[in-house]
C-alpha cells in the first residue's frame, strides 16, 4: 500500500487555483497511489473555516481520502466527535511560510490545545520556524508532530534533523526532499519517522514518490514510510 500523506485540496485565494478531486485522483492512478490525506490550503481556511467540512464531505465521497483538519488561529484542536485523522498547524497568527508569531507560545489557549490534542492522539502536521517548533515541540512532547518538508520551509532541514533527532514523538514528510535528504533522515532516525508525501500541487506524486523509490532503501523500510507509519499514528490500522 502507497499513502499520499500531504495533499493541498480545494482553493487557493492566495495562488488563485484550484486543486480538484478529479486532479488528485488521476495522479494517484497514474503512481498506485492507494489512499491520500487531504487538508485545505491555508488561505481558504483562514478566510472561512468551513472548508474543513468540505475536507470531511469529500472524504466521504471517497474512502480513498484521509481528512485533516485545519487548525484555527485560536486553536481549537481536532473535533473529537467528526472522524479526522490528523490536524495541519500552518504558521498559526504568523506570516504564511514567512514568519512564526512567538506570542502564540504565551497564550493560555496554548496549553489546553496541547492538552486535549495529545488526549486524542492524533498527528499534527506541525510547519513553523525551527526556533518556535523547538519551544512547541518542549511542551507537547506527548503528541505526534509530523514536520513536513524534513522542515525545508521553516529552515534548514539538517537544523532540523540534529535539533529533533531523539524526539521519538517527531516525525518528518518527505514532501520536496531531495532524495539524498531523505536517505540522510532515514540513516539517523530511522525509517520508523519518516513519511511519503508530494505536496500537490507544489510537487506531484510521480516525482515525490521516485525519490524514495530510489533512495536504496529495503523494502522493510519503503513499505515503512510509504503506509505503515502514517496508518500506526493516525490509527487507520494496527501495524504492530
Amino acid at each position: 500500500m502507497i499513502i499520499d500523506s500531504h495533499v493541498h485540496w480545494g482553493v487557493s485565494l492566495t495562488l488563485g487555483i484550484t486543486v480538484t478531486t478529479e486532479e488528485i485522483l488521476n495522479q494517484a492512478d497514474e503512481t498506485g497511489v492507494d489512499r491520500i490525506i487531504i487538508f485545505p490550503f491555508p488561505s481558504a481556511a483562514i478566510e472561512d473555516e468551513k472548508i474543513n467540512d468540505e475536507i470531511l464531505r469529500i472524504a466521504e465521497k471517497d474512502e480513498r481520502f484521509i481528512p485533516y483538519y485545519y487548525i484555527p488561529d485560536d486553536l481549537r484542536p481536532i473535533p473529537k466527535d467528526l472522524p479526522y485523522r490528523g490536524g495541519k498547524w500552518h504558521w498559526v497568527r504568523g506570516i504564511q511560510d514567512s514568519s512564526s508569531n512567538y506570542k502564540v507560545l504565551k497564550d493560555p489557549a496554548l496549553l489546553s490545545f496541547i492538552e486535549e490534542s495529545t488526549e486524542i492522539g492524533l498527528p499534527i502536521v506541525f510547519e513553523e520556524e525551527l526556533e518556535f517548533t523547538r519551544r512547541f515541540v518542549e511542551m507537547a512532547e506527548d503528541l505526534p508532530i509530523i514536520i513536513p518538508h524534513t522542515g525545508l520551509l521553516g529552515g534548514n532541514p539538517i537544523s532540523f534533523l540534529e535539533t529533533f533527532k531523539d524526539n521519538k514523538n517527531v516525525y518528518f514528510d518527505t514532501a520536496l526532499s531531495s532524495c539524498e535528504t531523505i536517505k540522510r533522515f532515514v540513516s539517523e532516525v530511522g525509517a520508523e519517522r519518516v513519511i511519503f508525501g508530494s505536496d500537490i500541487p507544489f510537487g506531484s506524486m510521480r516525482e515525490e514518490l521516485s525519490k524514495v523509490l530510489l533512495a536504496n532503501l529495503s523494502s522493510y523500510e519503503q513499505e515503512l514510510i510509504l503506509s505503515k507509519n502514517i496508518l500506526r499514528i493516525t490509527k487507520l490500522m494496527d501495524t504492530d
